[in-house]
């Protein structure tokens, strides 16, 4: 579809529906929704779809503030309910209950308190503010170490004993030395 020239608008007087998109969201404000702006041209005998002046909207970049997203749709804002948010109120829970704080002891205490969280909230809060620490690692580590030294021959009562071999022997070169030692030996 070709777009009308300027030139052609300007000798007649005639806006194009583009532009009187763009004229009525500037008109509005910033604040304008899209639901207006179609109500707008409506009121001025301009009908126009409403993915037509969403592109030029957005085309024009007169976007306007998005909505809040859906996390936070049910929760009342912070200047509404108190001063503190959710978060700092799990924060400031966990110091007072000490070092070793479960999440359901914080869910009760706020919920006596009159504040409803989640015990996922208050799982991801107290790990951010390093209450919590990841504890699977050295689990982890250990197990493949065994694997390891299972699938070389070895187990775990050997690689003990070679690691206490290094450590009487001083450096890796002396304990080489005592096992070619052995081998003659043996």
């Amino acid at each position: 579809m070709a777009k009308a020239k300027p030139t052609d608008n300007a000798k007649t007087n005639k806006v194009n529906k583009a532009e009187a998109i763009r004229q009525t969201a500037k008109a509005l404000g910033k604040n304008a929704r899209r639901r207006d702006v179609v109500a707008a041209l409506k009121e001025k005998g301009i009908l126009v779809s409403g993915p037509q002046d969403s592109m030029t909207l957005r085309a024009g970049r007169l976007r306007r503030k998005g909505r809040r997203s859906k996390a936070n749709a049910g929760v009342k804002r912070a200047a509404d309910s108190s001063p503190v948010s959710r978060a700092e109120q799990i924060r400031r829970t966990a110091r007072e209950l000490g070092k070793r704080v479960r999440p359901r002891d914080i869910i009760a205490k706020l919920r006596d308190a009159g504040v409803e969280v989640s015990s996922t909230l208050v799982s991801k809060t107290l790990f951010a503010a390093g209450f919590r620490r990841r504890r699977r690692g050295k689990r982890i580590a250990a197990a493949k170490a065994a694997r390891s030294a299972a699938q070389n021959g070895l187990n775990l009562d050997a690689l003990i004993a070679a690691k206490v071999l290094l450590q009487k022997a001083g450096s890796m070169k002396d304990a080489e030395e005592a096992i070619r030692a052995i081998k003659k030996l043996g």
